[in-house]
């Protein structure tokens, strides 16, 4: 055990980067000096979650710079325990001891600041410590940024960790999930509607049908026939018309 303390800071694949601040690339949190727990935390989760499914995919392979910060991780303060080369929280001693257990050791040497790899390494270790209560329907799309920033950070230095970056697809997936129901729910809002709509219609056509039979039938009775057809029928008899010539005394009977 040891009283070293955590320090809050802005890391890319080629160590310290204050100027992220300078340049305003992204917004400053306010940090505690003391313990590092941050009072106005600039979220990731902030991002527009309309983007399409390609460009969310995209992003997450993307080499874009690290914007992902120390202060975007919580339960990082206090007395540390120093594991292997590194002096870690102890929020995550049981993540490195799963991690360490599953994939050995999965760091990689490399000629850099250890100030620098500590920082790196505990990002990571703290972004999967964060997953560990959220189920996929919190994951926003921010937050899967942050994440990738955190295991590109990583992979720029050589440690083995192409499992998380995996993994990272497969939970971009159940998110992507979510879209995907919604587009579903709302075509078949949509068909609900047109079933409704027809079945009404249905029921309208039936109710004009009943009501103009009569004259349908009209009509159809003077089929090919002049209007004149029918005149002289009577009921339940076949059609019988005197079709008058121009001698008045005979006459032609039409059957």
């Amino acid at each position: 055990s040891t009283n070293k303390q955590l320090h809050p800071q802005t890391v890319t694949a080629y160590g310290t980067n204050s100027e992220f601040v300078d340049k305003g690339t992204i917004l400053v949190n306010v940090v505690d000096g003391n313990d590092g727990i941050t009072k106005n935390k600039t979220s990731f989760e902030a991002r527009n979650n309309k983007a399409t499914i390609t460009d969310i995919l995209m992003k997450l392979e993307a080499d874009d710079e690290s914007k992902v910060k120390f202060s975007h991780f919580t339960g990082l303060h206090g007395e540390l325990i120093v594991v292997g080369k590194y002096s870690l929280a102890p929020t995550l001693l049981t993540i490195v001891n799963n991690i360490i257990k599953v994939y050995d050791n999965f760091s990689a040497k490399r000629k850099m600041n250890p100030s620098t790899i500590e920082t790196i390494y505990i990002m990571f270790c703290a972004f999967v410590k964060e997953m560990t209560n959220l189920r996929h329907e919190q994951v926003t799309e921010g937050l899967m940024l942050k994440w990738r920033d955190a295991i590109k950070n990583v992979l720029r230095i050589n440690f083995k960790v192409d499992f998380a970056m995996e993994h990272l697809k497969k939970i971009s997936f159940a998110y992507i999930s979510s879209m995907e129901r919604q587009k579903l729910e709302n075509v078949g809002l949509r068909i609900s509607k047109l079933e409704a709509k027809l079945s009404a219609m249905k029921v309208e056509h039936a109710k004009i049908s009943e009501q103009s039979k009569v004259f349908i039938d009209a009509a159809e009775e003077f089929n090919w026939n002049p209007v004149r057809f029918s005149m002289f029928k009577r009921p339940g008899q076949i059609n019988v018309e005197l079709e008058l010539t121009n001698e008045s005394d005979s006459s032609i009977l039409i059957l």
